[in-house]
């Protein structure tokens, strides 16, 4: 097609042909109407069919390819790649139409592509688990993930444009933002954010690369490490816990020892007394490490369960006169109210009995002498719920969340006193846990608490 195109300074050669025939012709009626050879009817009578015909002409191969071409244009500057212009002469339209036409499906194969890649970097990003905020060069807010829009209440759209001051809520990651923006360098920070809720975030502002007005911005990545410095915190806690359990027991073992070793001490009386502290306390450190070999055992799952059909009634029952005596001597009544049958649950009995006797125990603990102790039972469609409740000290508010955790005590002196090492309740979650159950508790400082656990019913056995 080269070949065919001729350029006089940017003209195409056809258009001017067309016009140079046309002033030939007429130049050549000009000459014979000047030489008396044409009248003025005779030249109109040419002229007119002729102007009709070329008029006729130059629409069919300019003015209506042109109005295609237009029309074409605007259908395609609207989005509309499909459409094609259907012009299939061999002339510069034609040429002019392919090229438009190959344009537009190289157009729409790259839009095809953008898009592509950008629902793939979408998915990606909405499936990641932190929070992810773009900004540009200014800190306003690009696009938020997600994540970002669970966590912190707020919605792509409406934090558009927005300061990320304006969207979290928190001056440190604001200042971690510019920081990053202003260097140029990846800058990281733990944070700790208070609305909408407390938490621990790794926030990573990683300054964006690129070209010409796109320069600049930065990509901030809120990391949830909340439970981690949870679980961290337990550890140290559950670390000095440890420690200081066994170090007051040791330390009065130890002391008594040395003073017994010293051969100072004659009196047989004082001799026995020292022994006796010494034996209680050693008791204490068994428990002690019994009930942390016995709770590690049944997190890591390493406890063999003897998987049964179990009577709850029977094993409230057993509890319940195991205790009668103790009640009695601490002057607490230890009631039940029992239907008159359960619906079987499936578990290992030793270890149910287990949870039955840590929550009466309690009971009786932190129950003042005159109180009542009360043992109740009950099911519904699915479930099988046991309430152990007293009228006690009860628990403050603040402490119930944390009620459950190892060595965690709400009064430690009191406990420490009454032989309580703040396992059971550990190990009572645990093992409920482990049979699909859930554990609760409810309390009013002053008036008494009830602990709850229930099981699910063994439907193979009905």
């Amino acid at each position: 097609m080269a070949k065919r195109v001729f350029l006089i300074k940017g003209i195409i050669w056809r258009p001017v042909a067309y016009f140079v025939v046309v002033l030939l012709i007429f130049y050549g009626l000009f000459e014979l109407y000047i030489a008396n050879s044409l009248n003025l009817v005779g030249a109109l009578t040419i002229i007119i069919p002729f102007s009709i015909g070329f008029a006729w002409f130059l629409w069919r191969r300019v003015i209506k390819p042109l109005e295609e071409v237009n029309s074409t244009a605007r259908e395609m500057a609207r989005g509309n790649l499909d459409r094609e212009l259907r012009i299939y002469t061999g002339d510069e339209f034609g040429e002019l139409a392919r090229s438009i036409n190959d344009m537009a499906r190289q157009l729409k194969n790259t839009i095809d592509e953008i898009t592509e890649a950008r629902n793939q970097a979408g998915a990606i990003l909405d499936s990641i688990a932190d929070g992810v905020i773009a900004v540009n060069k200014s800190g306003e807010v690009l696009f938020i993930n997600p994540v970002v829009e669970k966590v912190f209440g707020i919605d792509q759209k409406a934090s558009q444009g927005k300061n990320i001051l304006g969207v979290i809520r928190n001056y440190d990651v604001e200042r971690l933002l510019e920081k990053a923006l202003r260097t140029e360098k990846p800058v990281s920070q733990e944070i700790r954010l208070i609305y909408p809720e407390p938490k621990v975030f790794y926030v990573n502002a990683t300054p964006l690369q690129g070209h010409g007005r796109q320069k600049g911005g930065a990509v901030v990545l809120f990391n949830d490490i909340t439970q981690r410095k949870k679980l961290e915190d337990m550890r140290t806690e559950f670390v000095a816990n440890v420690s200081h359990e066994l170090r007051t027991p040791l330390t009065s073992i130890r002391g008594f020892l040395e003073t017994l070793l010293e051969g100072k001490i004659e009196d047989q009386a004082t001799i026995r007394r020292f022994l006796e502290i010494i034996n209680r306390e050693t008791a204490r450190l068994t428990r002690l490490i019994d009930d942390l070999l016995n709770l590690s055992k049944i997190e890591e799952r390493q406890v063999v369960h003897r998987w049964q059909a179990v009577q709850l009634l029977d094993t409230v029952n057993r509890a319940v006169i195991m205790f009668q005596a103790q009640a009695k001597e601490q002057n607490l009544e230890l009631v039940t109210e029992l239907p008159a049958e359960l619906p079987v649950v499936r578990g290992d009995p030793d270890m149910l009995a287990q949870v039955l006797i840590n929550l009466v125990d309690n009971a009786i603990k932190f129950t003042p002498a005159g109180g009542r102790i009360t043992v109740r039972a009950g099911a519904n469609e699915e479930n099988v719920r046991i309430d152990v409740e007293d009228t006690g000290i009860g628990i403050p508010p603040e402490n119930i969340p944390r009620i459950f955790e190892r060595f965690y005590r709400v009064e430690k002196s009191r406990s420490r006193e009454l032989g309580g090492i703040g396992l059971g309740l550990a190990i009572v979650k645990h093992i409920i846990r482990a049979h699909g159950g859930k554990t609760g508790v409810e309390s009013i400082v002053g008036k008494g608490s009830k602990f709850s656990f229930t099981l699910p019913i063994d439907d193979k056995t009905g």
